[in-house]
């Protein structure tokens, strides 16, 4: 009977003879049985787990570790394929190392997670050999797996090592940095870059570190850079140079950077003691200030500590009267320097008013019999003070001594300077108050701000983000740094803020939420290995997302996720809150934004503010609408902002000026005329009101017309129609009237020149047009738009118009108005050669003004003052204030008064 062996029991004897081939070459092949046993030992003997596969990645042979790891006999892996057993697939896998054995024929290796028996996983490094024929042809796969998860463990202990010193010096309060050899910054925390003004480290990495200290500093730095280079460590204040320019002193302590005796560079901590030295600053003005006082005093001052005796305190007329200097007599027991005893005056059996003063707690008073300088006895009158600390315990005692022939005068200085002092101890108390309270401001950034904190000290590994919608939740405001790089991209801004406009109940996103997430989730997947996320909500309305991510993988612990869920649940109406009350602020800000033209009118001033409101009001209407005002005001400029802020823009904008065209004439031009009307009329014409059909007439000079022209146009203004002169037809236009005048119609009605009921029908509403002596304010935007239109005309690049020019300007009263400034602005333009017009480029009429017009109003001699000598200190606020001697709040709400703004150059 014939033995028919399986074929993967053939192609294992095949395997076992080629390896006993290969162990023993010289070998006849009777020792075989011998061999396979010693091949199978040696197989066996491996700690780690080895199999061997076909080329159809059956399972040949594994040995006793591999069995023993997966709980597994011989008999369940013999023949199947690898895929099937240890990844439960049904085909190979995409990324087989035992597939790229047979295409390559090379070794291979990687490091991949194993699943195990019980649910878990660990890391191996997988190696995979090829088994070659004679021919060289890999007919078999050996592979070889090693347990790394000890080695992974030590990895990640020295990264968390790594993370936590990283943290410590981002986390630290002081500046932290590294310098070269070069000089070059090589590393800075964030607290440094924020201390000198910049909004992230990288603006500041590989800069010369000179960049950063201020001109009077850089030779000390030079210095201390040397003496790094010579192997010593230093502290040192050093003003450091902010990036929008100012300056701030610094605490430096710096040391070298050796390694095995080479300069690699130096590494130094920076302190901002720019508030410690200006209190330092204020302490040494307020000791040499109460020095002053102390020796100011007539009398003889001595304090003195009632627990050592020691004088800690003297004035000028103490010494005097001991006849020592103050180094004499300072720490010296008072009773060796005023009675030159060696023992205390309770020990002598004496009254001593200090201890009195220091056992009972308030004033004692005694008379003492002393000798002065000159050893003469003085009768002195001892009066003296315990000065208790914050827990009511008596720190010192001010002893005074006075002759008593003098007491009621050193009384009354007395008490007058304990009143000075007692007030000067109120003021520095009441400062400090109102700097604590200035440090605790509510805002939206200083609630997100100590949310990141707060939730940086649960998870001290990982980042925190919050991304907060804004009032419309339609983006993210902009709260916290390192977002902008993540959310700023094409479309995943408003995918993700739709996204999470969906949400209503409380969830947890991490990575193991699957493919179905938004795009934003995938990048924060490829940026952080472990993260999660936590909506915001109130009352099932999503406010934004709080994120935590970190860069290595990590497990948060569910504790630490309710605690936090709990924290943003308590926090989200304050959010809310916040979000909308500054939302109102903006809009608030936006409504009160001042505009400075409408149309072709310029001006930033209250009256021509009104002026734009009115524009506004009446273009959506067909209204009539009066508009009146001196010659040059821009009537027209007006009407045509009317007319292009109206449904009527589209439409054409027809000007018919009435005072440049006899009665008869101005007839024909309003209404047209029929061929053979009068002598002349060779053809029909249309008229401008026919020419305006479904737009804007604009009738100028409205003051001028005849009146049997106001007959025919109060005619059209009651039912749009009219008739052409000469003709019969009634013919109806769509047509709104815009009128506008420099004359006092109201005054023409009652002298019977104009038509009462033509005047109301044309004064449905009024805007005037302010002559511009009564917004002087807006001269210089003004001046600036005709600069910048003169230039294009003239082809010309004038920058600027000097101060004494534009004062001259601002002086003059201009009965042109705008007209006559832009001609005479006009006329600078063409006269100057260099860059800026100067008072000579100016017509002579202005030239001629050598002082502004007297006024009689005191508010506006103030005005003049106030805006004069802020030009000269080219707007500098504080030193305009000192000029003025006035205080900066003064000077700002005067300045809101006036309504003074400064002028920019285009």
């Amino acid at each position: 009977m014939v033995n028919i062996r399986p074929p993967n029991v053939q192609k294992l004897d095949s395997f076992e003879v080629t390896m006993s081939a290969k162990l023993h070459p010289h070998s006849d092949g009777k020792d075989a049985p011998a061999t396979k046993q010693f091949f199978l030992r040696i197989f066996d003997s491996f700690a780690d787990p080895l199999a061997i596969y076909d080329q159809d990645y059956r399972i040949l042979k594994v040995n006793q570790a591999l069995l023993q790891f997966y709980q597994r006999t011989e008999a369940q892996l013999a023949g199947q394929h690898c895929y099937e057993v240890f990844y439960h697939r049904s085909s190979v896998c995409a990324d087989c190392h035992i597939q790229k054995v047979f295409l390559s024929g090379k070794p291979q290796r990687r490091e991949m997670l194993v699943s195990l028996p019980d649910g878990s996983q660990r890391p191996f490094e997988v190696h995979a050999y090829p088994v070659k024929d004679d021919n060289g042809a890999t007919v078999q796969a050996i592979e070889h797996g090693r347990d790394i998860s000890q080695r992974k463990s030590l990895e990640i202990k020295l990264k968390t090592s790594e993370e936590k010193y990283r943290t410590i010096v981002e986390l630290a309060r002081e500046g932290i940095f590294i310098v070269d050899a070069a000089d070059n910054l090589t590393f800075a925390n964030g607290f440094l870059a924020r201390m000198l003004g910049y909004g992230g480290v990288a603006e500041i990495i590989g800069r010369p570190v000179f960049d950063f200290i201020t001109a009077d500093g850089v030779r000390l730095g030079k210095a201390q850079l040397k003496r790094r280079r010579q192997g010593f460590s230093d502290s040192y204040e050093l003003p450091l140079r902010r990036q929008d320019g100012s300056s701030l002193i610094s605490l430096v302590a710096a040391a070298p950077l050796m390694v095995n005796g080479f300069f690699l560079g130096s590494i130094a901590i920076a302190t901002d003691i720019t508030h410690l030295k200006q209190v330092e600053k204020e302490l040494r003005s307020a000791k040499e200030f109460r020095e002053k006082i102390i020796n100011g005093i007539t009398d003889n001052l001595v304090v003195i500590d009632p627990r050592t005796y020691r004088i800690v305190q003297a004035n000028d007329s103490f010494l005097g009267r001991v006849g020592l200097d103050y180094q004499a007599v300072l720490g010296k027991p008072c009773y060796l320097v005023m009675l030159h005893r060696h023992s205390p005056c309770k020990e002598e059996g004496i009254s001593c008013p200090v201890l009195q003063a220091a056992r009972e707690k308030q004033t004692a008073f005694g008379d003492r019999v002393y000798p002065d300088a000159q050893g003469q006895e003085r009768i002195l009158q001892i009066s003296a003070y315990p000065l208790l600390d914050h827990q009511g315990v008596v720190d010192l005692v001010v002893r005074l001594e006075r002759d008593v022939t003098d007491k009621r005068k050193m009384e009354e200085a007395l008490a007058f300077r304990s009143r000075e002092l007692q007030k000067t101890q109120h003021q520095l108390e009441t400062l400090f108050e109102i700097s604590r309270q200035m440090n605790a401001k509510d805002s939206l950034r200083e609630l997100i701000e100590a949310l990141i904190t707060k939730t940086g000290e649960i998870f001290p590994e990982s980042e925190p983000l919050f991304l907060i919608m804004d009032a419309d939740r339609s983006q993210f405001l902009h709260l916290a740094p390192g977002i902008d790089h993540i959310v700023e991209q094409p479309g995943m801004v408003a995918d993700f803020v739709r996204y999470l406009g969906k949400i209503q109940d409380p969830q947890i996103f991490s990575v193991a939420n699957g493919p179905h997430t938004p795009a934003f989730f995938k990048i924060i997947s490829e940026i952080y290995p472990s993260w999660f996320g936590l909506p915001l909500l109130v009352q099932r309305q999503c406010l934004g997302l709080f994120l935590v991510g970190s860069r290595r993988p990590l497990d948060y612990p569910k504790g630490d996720l309710h605690f936090i869920q709990a924290l943003l649940d308590q926090t989200a109406g304050h959010v809310r809150s916040l979000v909308l009350h500054e939302a109102e602020i903006n809009q608030l800000r936006h409504h009160q934004a001042t505009k400075i033209s409408h149309g072709g009118l310029i001006g930033r001033s209250q009256k021509m503010q009104e002026v734009y409101e009115l524009i506004d009001l009446v273009s959506v209407s067909d209204a009539t609408v009066l508009i009146t005002g001196e010659n040059g005001t821009g009537k027209e400029l007006a009407a045509q902002a009317i007319h292009q802020h109206s449904h009527r823009s589209k439409g054409p904008f027809v000007v018919a000026n009435c005072s440049a065209y006899s009665p008869t004439l101005l007839e024909s031009e309003l209404f047209g005329h029929e061929k053979g009307s009068f002598t002349g009329a060779i053809r029909q014409k249309k008229g401008r009101i026919e020419r305006a059909h479904g737009g804007t007439l604009f009738l100028d000079e409205i003051g001028d017309i005849s009146p049997a022209t106001q007959v025919l146009l109060l005619r059209f203004l009651q039912d749009h129609y009219f008739e052409r002169v000469g003709g019969e037809r009634a013919i109806e236009a769509n047509v709104r009237v815009l009128a506008a005048t420099n004359q006092d119609l109201q005054k023409a009605v009652e002298t019977g020149n104009f038509r009462d009921d033509l005047y109301y029908r044309l004064n449905v509403i009024a805007i005037h047009l302010p002559p511009l002596r009564e917004r002087k304010d807006d001269i210089p935007l003004l001046c600036w738009h005709f600069l910048k239109k003169c230039n294009l005309k003239e082809k010309k690049n004038i920058l600027k118009i000097s101060p004494n020019a534009l004062q001259a300007l601002m002086d003059y009263d201009w009965p042109g108005n705008v007209r006559q400034l832009e001609n005479a602005i006009n006329h600078a333009v063409i006269i100057t050669q260099g860059e800026t017009i100067r008072r000579r480029h100016l017509p002579r009429f202005l030239k001629e003004v050598l002082a502004p017009p007297h006024s009689t109003s005191l508010a506006e001699n103030e005005r003049r003052m106030i805006l004069q000598v802020l030009q000269e200190a080219n707007w500098n606020k504080h030193e305009a204030a000192r000029r003025l001697q006035l205080t900066r709040s003064t000077l700002y709400s005067k300045i809101q008064r006036y309504g003074l703004k400064k002028t920019i150059s285009p």
